[in-house]
């Protein structure tokens, strides 16, 4: 049986463009690496940095990361 991980690097989710959120388009990673989890099966994601843009994130971004979860 072969472990197969996956290394992600500084999320930053919350992150805005010129003031404009980037929810959607980070949703639609986080989805896309759901899938790659998925079709490669996965054993193990690490993500290494930074998760969050700020300190202190907002609510749609900590419910992001917790739907993707």
């Amino acid at each position: 049986m072969d472990f197969r991980i996956l290394h992600t690097a500084d999320w930053h989710l919350g992150q805005k463009f010129l003031n404009q959120s980037r929810i959607a388009e980070q949703k639609a990673v986080l989805d896309q690496i759901l899938r790659l989890i998925e079709n490669e099966r996965i054993n193990l994601l690490i993500i290494a940095g930074d998760i969050f843009d700020q300190r202190n994130p907002s609510i749609s971004a900590r419910k992001l990361y917790y739907d993707f979860l």
